[in-house]
């Protein structure tokens, strides 16, 4: 049974960025017209997010609050909302465009 206890984690024995993915993964996520995409709140079902990437920075770039007040100031900040859509582009890529054998043209 200790040995048990000793594998499971707390939730706070998760790093803050960890704690903000997992919530990510509660976030639904849609394509936005005409660029970018919109993660609508936890919390809030009818408040919805904009994201979209920076074409300086080519990082993705969040409406939130959270994002707004952190982002800046912390190179590498991912709100939940970031996570959420990183997760939704990475699964639309392997279904629509991902072909295992482009890795291996790459390499020769």
């Amino acid at each position: 049974m200790k040995e048990k206890n000793n594998r499971a984690k707390k939730i706070e024995d998760f790093t803050p960025a960890e704690q903000r993915a997992a919530r990510g993964a509660r976030v639904e996520v849609s394509d936005a017209e005409p660029y970018g995409w919109m993660a609508h709140s936890e919390a809030d079902p009818e408040r919805v997010y904009h994201l979209y990437c920076e074409p300086q920075s080519k990082r993705l770039v969040c409406t939130c609050a959270d994002f707004v007040y952190r982002g800046d100031a912390e190179p590498g900040y991912e709100c939940k909302h970031v996570s959420a859509v990183l997760k939704y582009i990475g699964r639309r890529y392997l279904q629509y465009q991902y072909d295992p054998r482009r890795q291996y043209e790459r390499a020769a």
